[in-house]
């Protein structure tokens, strides 16, 4: 039988380690870090952290995210604007394309389906 896959206090998790770049970089290379809590086949779950820094995305994935700290604006390839504040849950449809700015270190749990 299937068993619950957990992840406590993800707003406070100290061992997220360095992790390849979620995007391409503009600029310098952002840090980023993760801590990863399921993966089967295409399904991945976990804690994700960005410091200051801009990335151009073409994700082909979809994945569903909730900022847990930091605030970032995402301005997809049509020219349409998101800002994401602590608080917010989003989905970054499967082909988005366009660039993530990080103003402030931004933490979020995902759940991507690749």
């Amino acid at each position: 039988m299937p068993e619950i896959s957990l992840q406590k206090q993800c707003a406070a998790l100290t061992d997220l380690i360095d992790a390849e770049s979620f995007g391409e970089p503009i600029g310098d290379l952002p840090k980023q870090t993760d801590s990863g809590f399921f993966e089967e086949g295409n399904l991945f779950a976990g804690t994700w952290e960005c410091e200051p820094g801009k990335l151009q995305l073409d994700l082909d994935l979809m994945e569903f995210c909730h900022l847990l700290k930091g605030h970032w604006v995402l301005t997809s390839e049509s020219g349409l604007v998101t800002e994401i504040k602590a608080g917010d849950s989003w989905i970054f449809p499967n082909g988005w394309k366009g660039t993530a700015e990080v103003l402030e270190t931004v933490r979020k749990v995902y759940f991507i389906i690749s």
